[in-house]
């Protein structure tokens, strides 16, 4: 019998919405996260971003055999859960910022939330990934 893809559905976007928010709060109410971020280049927070979605990638289409990139919907050539995963991260991240209006000390300019968002997207990203592919 050969391996059929495996079918992307809301229990799939339900596994990463959960491993994104249990990481995502822990990271970004605390302090040290915004130390960092304030402590980075904007450039160095993308570049850490960008190897959190590399690394996104390959746990999701190397971690489970059966998933393959080129056999999943697409959208601008990209693969539905790797966007969802990516979209998930990002949405969470924003929405604990926006929601505890963060952060707690002080005033922080928007270049500031934006790395701050950036670092924690670094891990939530990865977080999400690894509960989609533990489900999976």
């Amino acid at each position: 019998m050969a391996n059929r893809p495996e079918r992307f559905d809301r229990a799939d976007l339900f596994q990463q919405l959960t491993g994104a928010l249990l990481i995502a709060g822990g990271l970004l109410i605390p302090g040290d996260v915004w130390e960092i971020a304030a402590g980075m280049s904007l450039r160095r927070a993308v570049a850490a971003v960008a190897i959190a979605l590399a690394l996104t990638y390959l746990a999701l289409y190397t971690a489970v055999e059966r998933r393959d990139p080129s056999a999943e919907r697409t959208v601008a050539g990209l693969p539905l859960r790797f966007l969802s995963t990516v979209a998930i991260a990002v949405g969470v991240s924003l929405l604990i910022v926006l929601l505890y209006g963060l952060p707690l000390e002080g005033e922080r300019s928007a270049v500031e939330t934006t790395k701050a968002v950036l670092v924690a997207t670094f891990f939530t990203v990865l977080v999400a990934a690894v509960a989609d592919v533990a489900a999976g």
